[in-house]
């Protein structure tokens, strides 16, 4: 059963990966979310998480901090700090940093 619950950042919660690292803060595992997601990311310059994805469920990626480049849908889109991308179910997306220092974002995905 989902509860309503305040998740701090807690490095020790990191999943440390090759260009950075993922805080997960809101989820099924964290309080019993059931549709929703939450986690930040950090990663380094010229690299990204992971190839461009796609999946079921809409999601929306907020950069914090830094410069990089949104791919949606096969195109590319410069971006930097507070900006939104939405991107709905199925298409392919993606986030590569293409600054000098890192790059912060928040990652807000509907769970299908």
């Amino acid at each position: 059963m989902p509860t309503s619950c305040i998740v701090p950042w807690n490095e020790a919660a990191a999943r440390r990966h090759a260009a950075g690292f993922m805080m997960p803060f809101v989820n099924r595992e964290s309080c019993g979310a059931r549709q929703i997601t939450t986690h930040v990311s950090v990663i380094d310059p010229g690299q990204t998480a992971h190839p461009p994805h796609e999946h079921a469920g809409e999601e929306v990626m907020f950069l914090l901090e830094g410069n990089g480049e949104f791919t949606v849908a096969g195109e590319t889109h410069p971006v930097g700090p507070m900006t939104a991308l939405f991107c709905p179910e199925h298409v392919l997306h993606g986030l590569r940093n293409t600054g000098a220092a890192p790059i912060k974002y928040v990652v807000f995905r509907v769970v299908a």
